[in-house]
């Protein structure tokens, strides 16, 4: 039998690792938990494995694509990036790598990969998962030609005018609306309502529906009474709110110029008093002279006194 030298079982050892390591398995993310659409507020878990069976997998990490800084993020606990991902956790746990996120929110969605390095340095990742989030949140009703587009539980309108209203949700993907009144048997399918020439048989409850195009779980309503008033207007601040923003411009901005008319006025006004008071403050120059005392060295005006000799003390 022959004897090879130690040198060369090493560097056979050595090889065998080399080649091993050279043989990893390629990496592979999927969902682990959950099959279908991902709804808001569900719990995710992604699993990191290799098309090797029984390879350590402790040397597998999850990245996430960021598409402000268009570069891939590490999510394991050393990354310095990891702080924007603090509501994730990566574990290593009975030979399974795991990524788990609970309260599914849309700032999670995106493309998450599975990458590892092998001893020759040479890094390996799966291919792209991308999450997508699915959500309808609120529904907003908002008013047409009006300084204030929002409203809220009730709206007034004059007899005889126009209402519209348009009904907006936030949602993943565009939703489908519908119109109705409360009592009625007719639906409008748009996102907004016209209502032309408003009488007091329009007045009730109104209802806009919103729907997720491809999840009918996904449903959200919002509600809004309409008050129909008569066509002699009150100047409440609901009737100036309800005028166009031309009008509303134009009532604000005559009243504001009359008044710097008047400041103006005053402030002149003011001034003159304030001069014609001072001129009256000041002596009139009537001829009068310093009065001479005992013991002065002055001598009296010559065209008050008709001599030209000095006081005698």
């Amino acid at each position: 039998m022959a004897h090879f030298p130690r040198s060369v079982w090493l560097l056979s050892a050595a090889l065998a690792v080399t080649l091993r390591a050279a043989r990893a398995g390629v990496p592979i993310i999927h969902l682990s938990t959950q099959n279908g659409p991902l709804l808001e507020g569900s719990n995710v878990t992604l699993e990191c494995l290799t098309d090797e069976e029984g390879e350590d997998l402790s040397g597998l990490f999850f990245q996430k694509y960021s598409k402000w800084l268009r570069t891939w993020i590490s999510l394991n606990s050393n990354s310095q990036m990891r702080c924007w991902f603090y509501d994730v956790t990566v574990s290593h746990e009975d030979g399974h790598a795991l990524l788990s996120i609970s309260n599914l929110q849309s700032w999670h969605a995106g493309p998450y990969r599975c990458a590892t390095s092998n001893s020759t340095g040479n890094a390996s990742v799966s291919e792209a998962q991308d999450l997508q989030v699915e959500y309808l949140r609120s529904v907003f009703l908002t008013r047409s030609n009006t300084w204030c587009g929002a409203i809220g539980s009730t709206v007034t309108v004059v007899e005889g005018s126009d209402l519209e209203l348009h009904c907006s949700a936030d949602a993943s993907k565009e939703p489908i609306y519908e119109w109705n009144r409360e009592g009625d048997d007719w639906v409008v399918v748009s996102s907004s309502l016209t209502l032309p020439k408003v009488n007091r048989e329009k007045a009730g409850t109104y209802t806009c529906r919103a729907q997720h195009p491809s999840l009918p779980q996904l449903t959200k309503s919002k509600s809004v009474q309409v008050f129909v008033e008569g066509s002699e207007r009150s100047f409440t601040l609901e009737s100036v709110l309800m005028q166009s923003s031309s009008v509303l411009a134009l009532a604000v901005a005559v009243p504001a110029v009359l008044l710097l008319l008047v400041v103006l006025v005053f402030a002149i006004l003011i001034r003159r008093h304030r001069a014609a008071t001072k001129k009256k403050a000041v002596p009139e120059d009537s001829g009068q002279r310093t009065p001479i005392y005992k013991g002065s060295l002055e001598s009296v005006p010559s065209i008050m006194v008709g001599d030209t000799h000095p006081l005698v003390m």
